[in-house]
């Protein structure tokens, strides 16, 4: 054998296992950081996801929180959800303390494309927000607000890519009628190891007369302790005044079930 031959044929020898290993990979994001997955939960299955979170503001306040949210599988094509931001402490710049609970969040998403029929997985995601926290304090507009995405997603060998847009309708505090948000994101998830994952989450809101714009990236870390149960670290950098200057969080999510149908 040449030389060229001898070293093609090592080349090819060594690269083979992690070429292997390569196509075993499959990505798999933990938690929706900010952009949310087009595939609903599985039918019958019930996700918990929750986590703790530390925002540091560009006022020189912080919030501390312990989102919590469940996911209900129906069909292939359509979960329910329900959540809350958990229990709020926000503490301004001069110390002062703020305590309450947050308002909660119905929803639902809904899948109409496959990647594996398709090319893609496409779908629709609302949420809607009832005001039940605290208006004195702070936590609450005391307004509903609803949330309209178009969610895609594809797998292109380890990596996946996770776009969402639509718009948050958010209820003006003060007289009547809502004000419309743009918002849009990109989340890249790879597969980095067996069982660990990496994603890039960027998300941008566009200004209103009740908000700043506001553009952040969150990078963190997932490891898929088992086939029910992964956990995951992040931190979000801020890119202007209407995002938070960082936050830190931590979480998981937990799959119960199926809780009906085949096991």
């Amino acid at each position: 054998m040449t030389r060229p031959g001898l070293g093609l044929a090592l080349s090819i020898g060594l690269l083979a296992p992690f070429a292997g290993a390569q196509e075993a990979l499959a990505p798999k994001a933990c938690r929706p950081l900010f952009t949310t997955s087009a595939a609903p939960a599985d039918p019958g299955v019930l996700e918990l996801e929750f986590g703790g979170q530390r925002i540091r503001n560009r006022d020189g306040s912080t919030d501390q929180q312990f989102p919590t949210q469940l996911n209900l599988g129906i069909t292939r094509w359509l979960d329910v959800r329900v959540g809350w931001g958990g229990p709020l402490l926000r503490k301004d710049s001069q110390g002062t303390r703020v305590e309450g609970g947050t308002d909660p969040v119905v929803g639902a998403q809904l899948l109409a494309l496959r990647q594996d029929r398709a090319g893609i997985d496409l779908g629709l995601a609302w949420w809607h927000k009832h005001p039940l926290a605290s208006v004195s304090k702070g936590i609450s507009s005391g307004r509903h607000d609803d949330t309209i995405l178009v969610t895609c997603s594809r797998t292109v060998g380890r990596l996946l890519v996770d776009v969402n847009a639509g718009a948050n309708f958010l209820g003006r505090p003060t007289g009547d009628g809502r004000v419309r948000q743009g918002a849009v994101s990109l989340a890249l998830t790879y597969a980095v190891a067996p069982g660990w994952n990496l994603t890039l989450d960027s998300y941008a809101l566009s200004a209103t007369d009740l908000n700043k714009r506001a553009t952040s990236s969150i990078l963190a870390l997932s490891r898929d302790v088992s086939p029910r149960l992964c956990v995951d670290l992040g931190v979000e950098r801020g890119h202007d005044q209407g995002a938070p200057t960082y936050s830190l969080n931590a979480g998981l999510v937990y799959r119960l079930g199926p809780l009906w149908g085949r096991r």
